[in-house]
């Protein structure tokens, strides 16, 4: 038969696990739920008017094969930051890549193209072989992605 102060022990050992596994549990929830609300919150940043228009602006520069111009700069500059921004959360692995994929995917494989040949000049001209670099990242990233989950289009 199990005494008093046994029975005690085992419910205060069981009680201290459950409350670890719950914490455990509940940390786990929050960190997603945070990580969601930054993606959310940069996703929402993405859909703004500015945005729209820098976006507009660069598509131009692919559409057309315009040069770039003192005037397309704030738009690449724009949407660089954007993903600049998401190529640390990413690298830093504070946001996955699925969703990266599905809420940028497309405008992000689409826009650093154009892009690209700007960021290298910006670079060149900076003397700064590293500016935009995440943005190349999460572009690298976001392709290796696609090739190893080909239906993630």
């Amino acid at each position: 038969m199990i005494d008093i102060p046994t029975a005690s022990a085992m419910v205060v050992a069981v009680s201290v696990v459950v409350g670890l596994v719950f914490t455990l549990m509940e940390l786990r929830h929050l960190a997603r739920t945070r990580r969601t609300d930054v993606i959310m919150r940069i996703y929402d940043r993405f859909g703004s008017k500015e945005m729209v228009e820098a976006i507009y602006s660069v598509g131009q520069l692919r559409s057309q094969n315009l040069e770039f111009s003192e005037g397309k700069a704030t738009g690449v500059t724009q949407i660089a930051i954007i993903f600049e921004g998401l190529g640390v959360l990413l690298e830093q692995n504070l946001i996955d890549i699925e969703l990266v994929n599905s809420l940028f995917g497309p405008t992000l494989v689409s826009l650093w193209e154009p892009i690209q040949p700007m960021i290298r000049r910006m670079r060149e001209t900076m003397k700064e072989p590293f500016f935009f670099s995440h943005f190349e990242y999460l572009y690298n990233r976001l392709n290796e992605y696609r090739k190893e989950n080909p239906t993630a289009h």
